[in-house]
């Protein structure tokens, strides 16, 4: 088994470190902090759909964080096959494999809250 703050940690710097050059911490961080609320308080597929609904300067940033939390699920999960960043096929694949499993949907929670608390700190850290 895999360490999973180890999981989360690593997913974190790799979402800090694709959105580095081309957007300040505050941003990064301030939508990290969003999806974090959105996740804690209605769960995955909320956190999910929230970063699919995105615009403005989030619209650019939200991809990296989906993509790092997605790449996690397939982690966490063996065997599962992540769809394609697309929002509709992600969320009835989120409704259909991740929601229907109580303890995967608490596992993905668990790890995805981790890793996004991973991404405000780093995004702070980084200025």
């Amino acid at each position: 088994m895999d360490n999973l703050d180890t999981l989360a940690a690593h997913t974190a710097q790799a979402i800090i470190a694709a959105t580095l050059d081309d957007y300040a911490g505050k941003e990064v961080d301030n939508l990290a902090t969003k999806a974090l609320g959105v996740l804690q308080e209605n769960g995955v597929y909320a956190g999910m759909l929230f970063l699919y609904s995105r615009t403005g300067k989030d619209e650019d940033i939200a991809p990296v964080i989906r993509g790092g939390l997605l790449a996690l699920v397939s982690t966490l999960v063996p065997g599962v096959v992540v769809p394609p960043d697309d929002a509709q096929s992600a969320l009835q694949w989120f409704a259909d494999h991740i929601a229907n499993d109580l303890d995967t949907l608490l596992l993905v929670k668990q790890v995805w809250e981790q890793t996004l608390v991973y991404v405000r700190y780093g995004a702070k850290a980084r200025g």
